[in-house]
């Protein structure tokens, strides 16, 4: 396997499109809401590599550490299985990480030198490093003290979004949060749903998702709101926060939904190794939802 194809994979590439929707998601809202504005092409660009680098790192971060601590191991499938297989040292990943947050550190520090008023970027950048770097580092470990969720919701929905958004129109404003969180619940809803998976292999080892805490069938629950929960925000925000009607095709991937409900819910009935892609499918769910939501906020400003 050449070096670009393991460090792809070691990135976790299905679930990428989780830090690429919430800047394009922030950049349409932006020009939707300031007449005049023009999306700021190389900005943008910039943000999603930057987001996208920083999902990739922290990625590669967490397996570094559930390798040493053994929740993933021969067996499990909570990870891109580069460690386990031996494809990558553990010494190598935590540089490659490294690197990672690196690279995207300076991408945030070109947004707080070059915008004006870049300053009022510092609070959030340091809030994603933060999430990012101490998801399985110690000492705080939010992964490990069933704290997961709340991390990826926000990094992933509001913190991401509401950042972009400055980036694109130079100010900060409430849209983007609320939009965001169709998004954001679809984004936990990937990260729980490996932790559904992951409740046996998880329950050896020292460490605790929220996903344990709430036991499988309570997980399950759980993740059933999650998707559904995401369609409920969609009329809800039409009728209180100025979200154009055209946003209810985003219904369109109710089917899809549907067919991932029944999957869990039958999860005792699937071979393991069929319920382990239920991350990747879950992933593939949230990316159909956003196009379609990305799409009604384009396709509103042409009528």
């Amino acid at each position: 396997m050449s070096n670009i194809k393991l460090w792809w994979r070691a990135g976790r590439p299905f679930s990428f499109t989780v830090s690429v929707v919430p800047p394009i998601l922030a950049a349409v809202i932006a020009i939707n809401e300031n007449p005049g504005l023009k999306i700021k092409w190389f900005y943008l660009i910039l943000t999603v590599l930057g987001c996208w680098i920083a999902h990739a790192g922290s990625n590669i971060f967490s397996d570094y550490f559930d390798f040493k601590k053994r929740v993933d191991r021969t067996g499990t499938y909570g990870s891109s299985g580069v460690l386990v297989e031996g494809l990558l040292t553990p010494k190598s990943a935590f540089i490659g990480s490294l690197v990672a947050f690196i690279v995207a550190s300076s991408i945030g520090l070109f947004f707080i030198l070059a915008l004006p008023h870049g300053s009022e970027l510092i609070w959030l950048i340091a809030l994603g490093a933060f999430m990012g770097f101490f998801y399985t580092a110690s000492p705080f470990v939010i992964k490990y003290r069933a704290l997961g969720d709340i991390a990826v919701f926000l990094a992933f929905g509001p913190a991401m979004a509401l950042g972009a958004y400055f980036v694109q129109a130079g100010h900060y404003s409430l849209t983007p949060i609320l939009y965001s969180l169709p998004i954001a619940l679809l984004v936990d809803a990937v990260l729980h749903s490996n932790n559904l998976r992951d409740i046996k292999n998880d329950s050896v080892v020292e460490i605790k998702t929220f996903a344990m805490v709430l036991g499988e069938q309570g997980a399950k629950y759980m993740y059933y709101t999650l998707l559904i929960g995401a369609y409920v925000l969609i009329p809800i925000l039409i009728a209180f926060a100025n979200l154009t009607w055209i946003s209810l095709i985003t219904f369109i991937s109710l089917p899809i939904a549907i067919k991932l409900i029944k999957i869990v819910r039958n999860k005792s009935q699937i071979p393991e190794s069929e319920f382990a892609v239920i991350d990747a499918g879950t992933a593939k769910f949230h990316s159909a939802f956003s196009i379609l939501f990305i799409a009604a906020l384009l396709i509103s400003r042409w009528l």
